[in-house]
């Protein structure tokens, strides 16, 4: 993290606000507060100091991405005196977009939109309140026009950056405070990196599968939403409609052998990547995180059940 990285963002973040509100480049003021946040979190973390190099030579950084999928540990061991993460990170967040915007060609703005509209107005407490759906059915057309927008899906990317910067971020430090709480050592760096390039061979996996199902597929068989997280289907979630029965249907779906995979990687990362980190520190780091996802995934799905029909 460089701190003139970090303030160039936050001008740059400034600069979107005060072309938004001209109307210059209009509707991009929360991708403008997402860029200050960045520079406000890189300026932060360029304090925090990294672990001693010592005499081990860095692997380049291509070799880590192909190795992380052949000799995981190898690549977290070379990690502990060496923590990088921007590359693997960008690419997951490519990724991430380019799947986006290819299920947003497959299925079109005009069914994504309309489809989610239509559900927020089913939703029980506008049953009763006409002047809320009256407001919801002007928004469709604006809603249609940022799907369509190039600017505004671009601005939805930099968000979405954002958040997964953050949220890497934020698993980074539970699982530091998870080390040194039980008496190991982790430096914020490693803990940083190894989050991330726990996630890296995950993400590649589902963007090849997802975006050969998504062209393969009949698109009318898509779901509107859950279709944009994944489409891989490695997991028992298939056994319960998602609309009846949101809470098996998260729980039976969060339990994949692609998460499982994850659950090995970020604790055999964890555990290679820190100083003095044992294998009961990493599992019970990586374990925590899942059961939190889970259980956020569980509450989402039971408030917005109507949206996964």
């Amino acid at each position: 993290m460089n701190r003139i990285a970090g303030i160039i963002t936050a001008v740059v973040g400034v600069l979107i606000i005060v072309l938004s509100i001209l109307k210059v480049i209009p509707s991009l003021t929360t991708t403008g507060i997402a860029l200050i946040l960045l520079g406000v979190l890189i300026v932060g973390l360029s304090f925090i100091p990294k672990p001693d190099t010592g005499e081990t030579e860095r692997m380049s950084t291509g070799s880590s991405l192909i190795n992380i999928f052949l000799s995981p540990t190898e690549v977290f061991q070379n990690l502990r005196r060496h923590p990088r993460w921007l590359a693997a990170f960008l690419i997951i967040w490519l990724m991430s977009a380019v799947f986006f915007n290819l299920f947003l060609l497959r299925l079109t703005p005009e069914r994504i939109t309309n489809y989610t509209i239509d559900k927020t107005l089913e939703m029980p407490m506008l049953a009763n309140n006409e002047e809320a759906r009256k407001q919801i059915e002007i928004g469709r057309a604006d809603a249609l026009e940022q799907n369509k927008n190039p600017i505004l899906r671009a601005g939805q990317a930099v968000n979405s950056f954002v958040g997964q910067v953050f949220l890497y971020a934020f698993f980074a430090a539970v699982f530091l405070i998870f080390a040194l709480a039980m008496g190991g050592q982790l430096n914020y760096w490693q803990a940083f990196s190894a989050t991330i390039y726990a996630a890296f061979p995950i993400a590649v996996i589902r963007f090849i599968i997802g975006t050969i199902i998504l062209f393969v597929k009949d698109p009318a068989d898509i779901h509107p939403i859950l279709g944009q997280t994944t489409l891989v289907q490695d997991n028992l979630g298939f056994l319960f409609n998602p609309a009846n029965n949101p809470v098996l249907f998260t729980l039976l779906s969060s339990l994949s052998l692609l998460m499982f995979y994850w659950l090995w990687l970020n604790a055999t990362g964890l555990k290679n990547a820190g100083e003095k980190v044992t294998p009961t520190i990493a599992w019970s780091a990586t374990l925590t995180i899942f059961f939190a996802i889970i259980l956020l995934g569980i509450i989402s799905s039971w408030a917005f059940s109507g949206f996964l029909g």
